[in-house]
């Protein structure tokens, strides 16, 4: 099938009201568009997608007008069921700005989740990187490496198993009990997780 190219440079707008543009036509298979808002994000999709609007956005944001897909490797279910790092990423949001959460947990109020956490395909990557094996439930925390934290980043968080996790907001200047999760889990976490309860527990 010959180029359309009367089709190039030819402007549609999604369901989801994003305005696209036709860069290249191979076939009615084969059509390449850009989005108007941002230019360098390009994708191949089929002509009657484009028609209907079909295409979407993984820039938009979706969960908490903050938090969006991204593009990348990572994906939000797989076999239907939802991914960890996808349901980390989810409730990290629901903490921070979900105010029904506020009135059960009032320590969750003024805290944010970076911008580049934003992106799904970032805090994904961040996850594998930070995710350890464990014979103890871990939790995404942001409080044991820094103290009175309230940013969600990957420079502020870890995963740290959830006893810690529950003790580290009302005992952290316990030393005694601080030393008492160190000599339990220092065999089992990271380094850099067993320094910091060591430190905490001098």
């Amino acid at each position: 099938m010959k180029r359309n190219e009367n089709l190039i440079g030819t402007s549609f707008v999604t369901n989801e009201g994003y305005s696209i543009t036709v860069i290249d036509y191979i076939n009615k298979n084969n059509v390449l568009i850009s989005f108007d808002c941002r230019p360098d994000y390009q994708v191949w999709s089929t002509s009657e997608n484009i028609k209907k609007g079909e295409l979407k956005f993984p820039f938009k944001p979706t969960v908490y007008d903050r938090g969006y897909y991204g593009v990348g490797q990572y994906t939000s279910r797989i076999n239907n069921k939802k991914t960890p790092q996808y349901i980390k990423w989810f409730s990290m949001f629901n903490r921070c700005y979900n105010p029904k959460v506020h009135e059960r947990l009032p320590r969750y109020i003024d805290c944010e989740v970076s911008k580049e956490f934003w992106n799904f395909q970032n805090f994904a990557q961040w996850y594998d990187k930070k995710i350890y094996l464990c014979s103890y439930s871990l939790k995404l925390d942001k409080d044991l490496l820094v103290e009175g934290n309230k940013i969600y980043s990957p420079s502020t968080c870890c995963f740290i198993p959830k006893e810690i996790n529950t003790v580290i907001n009302y005992k952290r200047h316990d030393k005694e009990r601080m030393k008492q999760l160190y000599e339990k889990y220092k065999k089992e976490v990271p380094f850099y997780i067993r320094e910091a309860l060591y430190k905490l527990s001098k």
